[in-house]
Parts: structure tokens; sequence; C-alpha cells
């Protein structure tokens, strides 16, 4: 595991991202300063921040268009975590398909894993309604 993840390892999140309006700004990099002291003042961004976290921060349009340079550094931080953390699901999700499932050489196929691996819900009703059915011939 700690050759597989260490890049995540040595990773170094800087304070402001983890909590950018209680990070010191004079300990930013200086490309960066100007930018954060922005942010400590934008109303909008720290009442985002105080009802979602981080998260709901950086991930926002507005933020990304006030605040590109952050954003250019952030994003690296923010596609590290989730990208290893997919991995990790879809791992397990293979390891509690059905042993028989498991064995065959594609699980990539099975519809079960797909299902399991998003959150995304079909809608059905909608797909009916899409429907044509054929009339005889």
């Amino acid at each position: 595991m700690e050759t597989r993840f260490s890049d995540l390892l040595q990773m170094t999140v800087p304070d402001w991202f983890v909590d950018p309006f209680i990070a010191d700004a004079s300990e930013v990099d200086v490309t960066l300063q100007e930018n954060v002291i922005e942010l400590q003042n934008d109303t909008s961004a720290r009442a985002r921040f105080k009802r979602g976290g981080r998260h709901k921060l950086w991930i926002n349009q507005d933020v990304y268009e006030k605040y590109p340079l952050l954003w250019k550094e952030v994003k690296l931080l923010l596609l590290a975590f989730p990208t290893s953390y997919l991995v990790d699901t879809g791992f397990s999700r293979v390891m509690h398909l059905p042993s028989k499932t498991r064995n065959r050489l594609d699980i990539e196929k099975r519809v079960d894993l797909h299902l399991s691996l998003t959150s995304l819900e079909p809608n059905i009703d909608k797909l009916a309604a899409l429907h044509q059915s054929q009339g005889s011939h």
C-alpha cells in the first residue's frame, strides 16, 4: 500500500486549502497571496465554506471564475483523493460480488458492478415513455 500510494503520502496539503479563512496569507506562496487575501474577505465564499466545508467552497463555479490561480492549485488536490477512493471502492465491490461472478474474466461487463459504482438512479418511467412499441407486421 505504501508503494501504491506513495505520491499521496508525500503530498503536502497547504493550510489555505484546508481552511482558507484562518490560514496566514503571509505563509502562502507569493504568487497566490493576493488571491488568498481576496478569498478571505469574500463573504459569500465564507458562508459557503461554513455551510459545506472546503469541498462546497472549492467545487463552485463562482470560486473557479474569481480565483483561477487558486483553482489551478486546488484542482490537483481535489482530483487525487476521489480517484484513489473510486479505485478502492471498485476493488471492494468486486470482492462483494458472488464468487461465481467474480471468477469470470468479464467482471467489467457485468451490470451489477456498474450499478454498484454509481450514485445515478435510472429513470425507468422516462425510458419506458421513450420506448416506441412495434405494431404487428
